[in-house]
Formats: structure tokens, C-alpha cells, sequence
């Protein structure tokens, strides 16, 4: 019974919440920003490209979980933004979206670059934007983020190797989609069928297959080095291009079950 009411307890906090409890970081911070202040003509075209990622979302109901803007005449005032989210789940990613604005722009206020994570009800999506350089089509690797609770634990003997077979398994399923959905999920039972894995995995569609899965490899180590090795029950780790997400309770969300546009 402990154990149940310490599980619905997670459950409840993962929907209500934006994040997770960062164990390296208290202050659960989720963007990441660089490079130095830019003018404020310049702010105002990146709200403008963030703007129009909402509109793009807004109008496609068919989203298959990425769009990209460009905003700004001159080259060196041009800002790319672009928007990663579960296909298929479109209010939830509306919502999702308007949450991790929201934050880049509190976050990022003034910076050349900037990139914000977050989840909701159990979809992870990324914001990010670039000042003066085009990031369509480019792999960066310049923040990472590991999000997980720090002391709810899984007894389990396998957690590491079953997290490492499977990711491998989805990392080259999600590197081979198209130029519209880089997506892979599956799950598994281990540990003598007593414990299921759950897994989702997620490229920007832009990138190649090689670089998806460059991606996807790096976030398979982050999530060995923060968690799999610590029996961690749940965990996720992003970037600016890819997420690698597991659980022991399924996540997986029917595109179907949510119709609404309500994101409270």
C-alpha cells in the first residue's frame, strides 16, 4: 500500500508540474541560455518567430511534433526558433508550448541564444531560438538537461542493462523517419516479467539519421550516468535536438484522449 500511494504520488506531481525535482540543481532550472545581450529590435523579432510557431501549431491540427520559423530581413538580426513536441497530440503540445515559452522568454530575456524544456501530461516538449545563425538541419550539443526525483528508487536488478537495450532498439528507429517525425517508443519486462519498462525517444526531424542518433546515443550515456545506475524510477534527459525519456508506469498518451484546448 506504501508503495501505491508513493507511485500515484509521482503520478500527480509529473501532471501538475513543468519539471521534475532536479537532484544536481534544486533550483529546477529548465533553459539554458548563451551568447550576450542582443538590442531590442532584436528581441522583439525573436517573439515574433516564437509567436509564429504558435500560430503554426494553432493552424495544423495534423501536427507531426516539430515546426520552425525564421524571422528578421538582415542576416545578422535573422532568428530561428523552432518547436519539438509528441506527435500526433496536438492540444497537449499547444499546451506544452505556451508553458515552455513562457519560461524561455523569462529565462532568456536578452541572450543570443536560448532553449527551454518541460513536459505536459507526460508530453515533453522543446523551444528554442538562435540569433544570427540558422539552426534548421544542425545538431547542437551546447545543453543538456537531466531531470528525475532523487529518492524514489526501483528495486531492480537489470534497470541499467534493459535501459540500454531498449534505447538502442528506438534510437535507430526514431533516426530512420522522415523529414517530418524522428519518434520511437516501446516498453519491456525484465527482471523475470516482474517490473515493465516504458520508453519514448525523439529527434528534431531536420536532423540526418546519423546526427539523430548521435544525439540519442549522447542522451542514452546522460541517462547511465544520472540514473539507470542509481535505480532511478523514472527519468529524462534533453537537449536542444533530442529527448530520451523512461518510466515504470506507462506514459504513453492515446492522441485520441485529449480534445480540449483547456491547459489548466
Amino acid at each position: 500500500m506504501k508503495y501505491i500511494i508513493s507511485l500515484l504520488f509521482i503520478l500527480q506531481a509529473i501532471i501538475n508540474c513543468d519539471h521534475f525535482a532536479i537532484a544536481q540543481n534544486p533550483m529546477r532550472d529548465t533553459h539554458r541560455c548563451r551568447g550576450g545581450d542582443f538590442k531590442s529590435n532584436i528581441q522583439k523579432i525573436r517573439d515574433s518567430a516564437l509567436d509564429k510557431l504558435l500560430a503554426l501549431l494553432k493552424k495544423n491540427s495534423s501536427y507531426n511534433g516539430f515546426y520552425h520559423s525564421q524571422e528578421g530581413a538582415k542576416p545578422e538580426e535573422q532568428v530561428s526558433a523552432s518547436f519539438l513536441c509528441t506527435p500526433k497530440v496536438h492540444s497537449l503540445c499547444e499546451c506544452c508550448f505556451k508553458n515552455v515559452v513562457a519560461s524561455l522568454r523569462k529565462g532568456c530575456p536578452k541572450q543570443n541564444e536560448g532553449v527551454a524544456w518541460g513536459s505536459y501530461n507526460f508530453n515533453t516538449c522543446i523551444v528554442r531560438y538562435s540569433t544570427g545563425r540558422k539552426i534548421l538541419s544542425v545538431l547542437d550539443d551546447w545543453a543538456w538537461h537531466s531531470s528525475f526525483f532523487p529518492d524514489d528508487f526501483v528495486q531492480a536488478v537489470e534497470l541499467e542493462k534493459t535501459v540500454d537495450s531498449l534505447a538502442s532498439k528506438l534510437k535507430e528507429q526514431a533516426a530512420g523517419g522522415d523529414a517530418l517525425k524522428k519518434y520511437a517508443q516501446g516498453s519491456v519486462n525484465y527482471d523475470n516479467d516482474e517490473l515493465s519498462l516504458f520508453m519514448v525517444m525523439q529527434c528534431t526531424p531536420d536532423l540526418t539519421k546519423g546526427d539523430c542518433v548521435k544525439c540519442l546515443s549522447k542522451a542514452s550515456v546522460e541517462l547511465r550516468s544520472c540514473c539507470t545506475r542509481k535505480k532511478i524510477f523514472i527519468a529524462r534527459v534533453v537537449s536542444t535536438n533530442c529527448y530520451a525519456w523512461y518510466s515504470h508506469v506507462s506514459f504513453f498518451t492515446p492522441p485520441s484522449r485529449f480534445d480540449s484546448n483547456d491547459c489548466s
